[in-house]
């Protein structure tokens, strides 16, 4: 009765954690994720008490708990894939370009994300004049603006010449990010295997390396603004990611036995 009674609170308690966080911004994915543990726990703990009187209960109990600890496992696996990417590695390459990839926009504004890869790409091209830079992102639900066109008006603002921004608006997931962006560096004659930087979020490195499908991308990292609320985020990011990098991997099997 009292593993009943915790297993129950503990269903409860991530029912609530989840209800609460459904109405952060930013943290809708942390709330399914309380959701989800919820049903688990849920459904182990009626498993649970019906294993008292059959057997088959018993061993659902048992798969259950394995299938949790090798989720677990794998869990910790592609966290660590994605914590290691989070530094970048474009620090110190020869680059021939700079691709900016899109996140949301406010209207005609940049949203903090989007803002955040806009100022870590100037901080990344002070010391390279003339690189050009191509700026990535069609317009979503609620933009007045591409977000390309955000970003090219981002960037002209705070000194980059418009000469030097190339827009990309075609793209509306990081793997077209990439394939929309060689294709007009190649248009603009640029040999496609010449190397490049692309600027995202920390946590999206390792996924968007991977995404880009040649081993000359290179990442520089954005880092949201320092705060509580920021950190909450950060880290929500950084499990959705994990989750993320495993459906890329999904796709990417072959079934064709």
């Amino acid at each position: 009765m009292k593993r009943q009674k915790i297993l129950w609170t503990l269903a409860a308690m991530l029912a609530l954690m989840g209800t609460a966080l459904r109405g952060v911004t930013g943290m809708r994915f942390s709330a399914a994720l309380c959701w989800a543990a919820c049903l688990a726990v849920i459904a182990y703990a009626v498993l649970d008490r019906l294993a008292r009187e059959k057997r088959w209960a018993k061993w659902c109990c048992r798969a259950l708990l394995t299938l949790f600890c090798l989720g677990l496992a794998l869990f910790a696996v592609l966290e660590t894939v994605v914590i290691r990417g989070a530094r970048g590695d474009a620090e110190g390459k020869d680059v021939s370009c700079v691709i900016i990839l899109g996140a949301g926009v406010n209207g005609t504004a940049p949203s903090v994300t989007l803002r955040s890869r806009l100022d870590a790409a100037l901080d990344y091209i002070a010391d390279k004049p003339g690189i050009p830079v191509i700026v990535s992102g069609s317009r979503g639900m609620g933009e007045d603006i591409s977000e390309a066109e955000c970003m090219a008006r981002y960037l002209a603002a705070h000194g980059v010449e418009e000469s030097r921004i190339w827009k990309e608006e075609k793209a509306t997931s990081t793997r077209t990010n990439f394939d929309c962006s060689l294709a007009l560096m190649a248009e603009r004659g640029m040999d496609p295997a010449d190397s490049f930087a692309f600027v995202t979020s920390d946590y999206h490195i390792a996924r968007a390396k991977r995404l880009a499908g040649v081993p000359w991308a290179y990442g520089v990292a954005a880092h949201l603004p320092d705060g509580a609320y920021f950190t909450a985020l950060d880290l929500n990011y950084y499990v959705r990611e994990a989750f993320a990098l495993a459906n890329e991997m999904l796709l990417e099997v072959d079934l064709d036995l």
